[in-house]
């Protein structure tokens, strides 16, 4: 018995349905969770205030992988920074000292894997 020509030609479609969803779910699984803007990821610096010396800034300057840049700064007598990232995954950069018309020194490079809304990062004091 062969099936009816009509019957044929529902299971096609569906066929081909299936196909375009799971093409178009695997897409979405890729890329990264979009977050509003108070629920983004947060890198939060930590160093000892204590050993700061001399009034400084402390910065953190990260690029996630697709080379998207993100900062922050705060006086080194604060002890802590943060910075709220676009999305989970690793990020590159730098943190240094610096103060106002000056070079900057104590330069650390940074590689941080941002794989929960909240990643705490202790760091030697920039000095």
């Amino acid at each position: 018995m062969h099936p009816s020509p009509s019957h044929s030609r529902s299971v096609v479609p569906a066929v081909l349905r299936s196909i375009v969803c799971a093409a178009a779910l695997a897409a979405c699984l890729d890329e990264p969770p979009a977050y509003e803007a108070s629920e983004r990821p947060r890198i939060v610096v930590l160093w000892e205030p204590a050993a700061c010396g001399a009034p400084h800034r402390i910065a953190l300057e990260l690029a996630d992988e697709a080379g998207v840049p993100t900062s922050s700064s705060a006086p080194c007598a604060q002890g802590t920074l943060s910075v709220q990232v676009l999305h989970l995954g690793v990020y590159t950069g730098r943190v240094y000292a610096w103060t106002a018309g000056q070079p900057i020194r104590s330069i650390m490079p940074a590689w941080i894997d941002v794989d929960e809304s909240i990643v705490r990062w202790r760091v030697e004091t920039p000095e």
